[in-house]
């Protein structure tokens, strides 16, 4: 007869009377009245002893505005120049308007952008930051791979048809400039910039001159370092060439950009340091030869200078006087036409507005130029273009957009479809040059005039107005190039570049709604004629002499502080008679030869005491 479960159960336990006590029965309540406290139990409504909704968020979010709020404590006697000011969360994903973040992976990187080298970006506050800001900014942006916890769109380029070891990976460059721009807010004295001299060495390069075979291709999005190392061991190793093989000329060119990448992540080299201090030179000289052409174009300067010797043979020239008309000849009697671009910081292939200031030399004969060149000011034409489709587009994030504040005393805003902003920026380079009440002049019959185009940190902006199909450099009549941003380099004799705004301050030049497109290109040629006519006015006297004792100081400073370092490292490494190869060491004396001895009785030994030595004939061996 089979056994039921408790049957079996039963026997397993030892019998029924191993079995625990039964409980008593217990009566289910009548009502499903929920047990308060004390206090609830008395009020009216059950729920008045809750906390509300609000409460409960205000309480969620204490810890975290806790957190965010208090900062440790500077130490006392701690300079606060390295201590950050205000260090910023780690950058949040970009939105999905950014140009980058729709590029598949795998696909050709997008033209119209300019690119940095992943890796030298990485060691950026070691390689390209002066030694007093290195360990802050490191400490602060870098170390423990912090570098990495932002988000970067990577790119790489593995090709073939130039073997590397390992990929070489780029990210754009406007998001290395809002690491820039994040470094600067938490460390406003660090004054820390993309230079000329960076953009040379390789830092930013511009690819869109590579044909497809050889150009970067699109990675993904990374924000923390494993994930970069996980996409990085997704790349395929480069396969045999197929296709179209790239010319000789554009294959050197892309061996040449790869090799410098390669450089720039390493320590440089004491050749290519000779070779970049050459470079430096050469381009201070260049610099100093932009000065010097305004001024003749403006009469500030006879024609015949010698351009090589400007720095000196403009020594024995005597200081412009600011009440009288320009003293020269006006050289090639130019048109000089500023141009600037402001572009979506969210895409900045989508143009916005296009700013031109154009100035007749011819206006300005017969006048004086007035303190800065202030008198000459009022001969500036002002013009501003605003894309009608993107009319409502406002930059806020990097710099704060006013498109709709061009200054009424330059000129009125004009609006225009963006398939006809070509054609009319193109009006702008003939006759009438943009003057007021003045009609455009048959192109056969124009009186055709050198043009001077002119920028502040020109580059960009001419990138940009060849992106829309306006080519400012395809021109026969064009003489050159001039940038407010090298000339003011030269002026203050500083390596450092300086913002438009900060030029107009040194100037006292009211720079009121500046990344207005308009207003940025009459700055730009004010600040131009300010450079000039100040240059012009103060030489060989104590504002230039100053100038000049505060390279030298710099100078004197930077070789007392490689002194000291030398010193520094030297430290301990000398002994007495060194200089002799240690031939001339000196000899201990008698006490502390004893002495000597006395420590090494006195040495501890560790272990069983060890068995004597002794010679073959029994005597005890001393060594």
């Amino acid at each position: 007869m089979a056994t039921s479960g408790i049957q079996r159960f039963h026997s397993l336990v030892g019998g029924e009377v191993n079995m625990p006590a039964e409980l008593p029965p217990q009566a289910e309540p009548a009502t499903l009245t929920p047990i308060l406290d004390e206090h609830a139990q008395s009020a009216e409504n059950p729920f008045d002893g809750l906390p509300s909704v609000q409460e409960v968020v205000e309480q969620s979010r204490a810890p975290e505005q806790q957190a965010n709020g208090e900062r440790p404590k500077t130490p006392e006697g701690t300079d606060t120049r390295f201590t950050p000011q205000s260090l910023p969360s780690p950058a949040p994903p970009l939105s999905d308007a950014d140009a980058h973040s729709q590029t598949p992976m795998g696909d050709l990187a997008p033209r119209g952008f300019s690119f940095s080298p992943l890796l030298p970006v990485t060691r950026f506050c070691y390689k390209f930051v002066s030694t007093q800001w290195s360990q802050p900014l490191a400490t602060a942006f870098f170390d423990a791979n912090k570098i990495y916890n932002r988000s970067w769109d990577v790119y790489y380029i593995w090709s073939d048809h130039y073997h590397t070891g390992r990929p070489t990976t780029f990210v754009p460059e406007h998001q290395l400039q809002a690491l820039i721009d994040e470094i600067n807010q938490a460390f406003p004295e660090a004054h820390i910039s993309l230079t000329e001299q960076l953009r040379e060495d390789g830092l930013v390069v511009n690819l869109d001159s590579l044909p497809d075979e050889l150009r970067p291709l699109s990675l993904g999005r990374t924000s923390s370092r494993e994930q970069y190392d996980l996409l990085i061991s997704t790349i395929p190793y480069p396969s045999q060439p197929t296709g179209t093989m790239p010319d000789e000329r554009s294959l050197q060119a892309f061996k040449d950009m790869i090799d410098t990448m390669v450089e720039l992540g390493k320590a440089k080299s004491k050749a290519k340091k000779k070779a970049n201090q050459q470079v430096a030179v050469q381009r201070r000289q260049e610099m100093s030869k932009q000065v010097s052409r305004v001024q003749r174009y403006l009469g500030l300067l006879p024609k015949k200078a010698n351009e090589l010797l400007s720095g000196m043979t403009n020594l024995a020239i005597s200081p412009l006087d600011l009440n009288s008309p320009a003293p020269h000849a006006f050289e090639q009697d130019v048109i000089i036409i500023a141009v600037d671009v402001e572009a979506y910081e969210r895409s900045p292939k989508t143009i916005t507005e296009v700013g031109v200031a154009t100035l007749d030399t011819r206006d300005l004969h017969g006048e004086p130029p007035g303190a800065n060149g202030d008198s000459w000011f009022k001969h500036i034409r002002g013009r501003h273009f605003r894309v009608e489709e993107y009319k409502n587009l406002r930059n806020h994030e990097f710099v704060e957009g006013c498109p709709d504040r061009f200054r009424q005393e330059f000129g009125t805003s004009e609006f225009v479809p963006n398939d006809d902003l070509p054609s009319v920026l193109t009006s702008c380079f003939h006759q009438p040059f943009s003057k007021r009440d003045a009609t455009h002049t048959d192109s056969a019959a124009e009186d055709k005039r050198t043009i001077v185009l002119l920028g502040h940190d020109i580059n960009q902006d001419i990138t940009y107005l060849h992106s829309i199909g306006f080519s400012v450099l395809n021109r026969s009549n064009l003489a050159e190039v001039l940038d407010t941003a090298t000339m003011f380099k030269s002026y203050t004799r500083d390596n450092n570049a300086t913002s438009l705004g900060k030029v107009l301050y040194h100037f006292d030049i009211d720079g009121w709604n500046l990344h207005n497109a308009g207003n940025d290109a009459v700055y730009t040629m004010q600040a131009m004629l300010a450079i000039a006519v100040k240059a012009a006015a103060e030489k060989g006297s104590e504002e230039a002499e100053k100038r000049v004792g505060e390279t030298e100081k710099r100078t004197a400073d930077a070789v007392e502080l490689a002194k000291q370092k030398v010193e520094d490292e030297a430290e301990g490494w000398s002994l007495h008679g060194d200089e002799e190869d240690g031939y001339g060491a000196t000899p201990l004396t008698e006490e502390e030869e004893l002495e000597s001895k006395q420590n090494v009785a006195k040495k501890p030994v560790f272990g069983p005491q060890r068995p004597g030595l002794y010679t073959m004939g029994g005597v005890p061996l001393d060594v």
